[in-house]
């Protein structure tokens, strides 16, 4: 259960005025050990017991650019919607719906029963446009570059216009397959 910025700061004030001891606020508001300490160091750097908590990491790739980033967007702009398309893919095995996160009692860990074992692997490969997802492609196992190639001649470009018609202008990320042999010569 959350406890509330109020019932913390109202236990910090407790404790430091020497009304109640840590551990009689550790039983009577439910705070673990750790959390009251660390309750308590916030309250006397900043006055507050709120604004930090524990959270999943978000990953940014340390070789992100923001100069080249923005630099991207400036370029995309000159485009109409109609004329960009993104490909990307994804792929999926047994693995991939196991949870990272948990609850459990305090001093018990947090379990799950999940899938050790990879399985078998679905890729799939898609064309999103204005329109939504025009073309897409699922196989078993990952994509090649063969198969890569093979999407485009046979599933994308018949669908583009030389530009600057509708959907000249496709985008990729910077996966391996797009960078494999003859990819560049097609488009």
């Amino acid at each position: 259960r959350k406890i509330g910025r109020d019932v913390k700061i109202a236990a910090m004030k407790l404790y430091e005025d020497a009304h109640m001891s840590k551990d009689n606020i550790i039983h009577c508001v439910g705070f673990s050990e750790s959390t009251f300490w660390r309750t308590l160091k916030l309250w006397r750097e900043t006055g507050d017991c709120a604004g930090v908590s524990y959270k999943k990491l978000r990953r940014i790739a340390k070789e992100r650019n923001e100069l080249r980033r923005a630099e991207f967007v400036a370029r995309m702009a000159q485009y109409q919607p109609e004329e960009i398309g993104f490909l990307d893919e994804t792929s999926k095995d047994e693995r991939t719906p196991g949870r990272a996160w948990g609850r459990a009692k305090c001093g018990k860990r947090a379990e799950s029963q999940q899938p050790f074992v990879r399985g078998s692997q679905v890729s799939a490969l898609g064309l999103l446009t204005i329109d939504g997802m025009i073309a897409s492609a699922v196989i078993e196992g990952s994509f090649t570059t063969v198969k890569f190639i093979e999407f485009l001649e046979l599933t994308v470009l018949p669908l583009c216009q030389q530009y600057p018609g509708r959907l000249s202008v496709l985008v990729m990320d910077n996966a391996k397959i797009h960078h494999g042999e003859g990819v560049a010569e097609m488009i």
